[in-house]
């Protein structure tokens, strides 16, 4: 129980550091390194440390910034909840094992990803590096502990066939719809993915889920007329969400794709 709320807090914590990525680096002016404070984005009035407590400062000012009042966004709280509880499941799922790590720090890119695409239609060239470079080093680690080189190269070589797939649906959007239908940035993204996924099953089960899903959410957003139809909608959030089920559940999902088409 102890280990479970330490874990617990420590994704609050994370959240709270995400909250600082997603807000800081579409910004050219501002860094997420020190000495930048956290400030007030309507009044830029300096939040002290004790309204910067995750989750509970939220709580405490009932959602409005001490200073000017206004009111803080909502996705705050929803980051730091989001990336706690998802350790916590993560914890209880894989224990406390390197695929645990991998799933945490997974979770910790995907976040800011998708929080980004969803609110400037863009994909931070620095989180995609820093994810490609971490991944990296718990892959080899993994590798190493499994004295199999050929469990890295094998990632590399999904990450490499998963992003080229995706940069040839978009390029076949573009000349089918006569428009850009998916930026450079997912493809980045997918090798990201089939990095950390690192097996053809999962390239497939991402690509097929995150389409369905968008597509869905799609259609209901322009039913409801919250977007137009030729509306631009981010692909990031989507793809996140099927490569975050695939690593969790994967071996489950595809034993019931493969019952539902009768080859299991």
């Amino acid at each position: 129980m102890g280990t479970a709320i330490l874990i617990f807090v420590f994704g609050l914590v994370i959240g709270s550091f995400l909250n600082v990525c997603i807000h800081r680096i579409p910004s050219d002016r501002l860094s997420i390194h020190f000495p930048h404070r956290s400030l007030c984005p309507n009044c830029q009035s300096l939040i002290q440390a004790y309204d910067n407590i995750p989750i509970i400062s939220f709580l405490l000012l009932k959602g409005r910034c001490r200073n000017c009042h206004t009111r803080i966004s909502v996705t705050y709280p929803l980051v730091e909840l989001t990336t706690a509880v998802t350790f916590l499941f993560l914890f209880y799922h894989f224990g406390l094992t390197l695929e645990m790590v991998q799933g945490a720090l997974l979770v910790s890119l995907f976040i800011p990803i998708a929080v980004i695409d969803t609110k400037w239609m863009i994909i931070p060239n620095i989180i995609i590096l820093t994810g490609i470079i971490t991944g990296l080093a718990i892959i080899t680690l993994m590798a190493i502990l499994k004295q199999d080189v050929t469990y890295l190269l094998k990632h590399i070589l999904w990450a490499s066939i998963g992003s080229i797939t995706i940069q040839a649906i978009a390029i076949l959007g573009r000349f089918v719809f006569r428009k850009e239908s998916m930026g450079f940035g997912d493809t980045k993204l997918m090798f990201l993915i089939g990095l950390f996924l690192g097996r053809w099953q999962s390239i497939l089960t991402v690509l097929i889920v995150a389409a369905f899903t968008g597509s869905i959410i799609g259609l209901t957003l322009i039913i409801s007329k919250s977007k137009r139809p030729n509306s631009e909608i981010p692909f990031a959030p989507f793809l996140t969400i099927a490569a975050t089920l695939d690593f969790i559940w994967h071996n489950q999902i595809w034993t019931t794709y493969l019952k539902l088409i009768g080859w299991y």
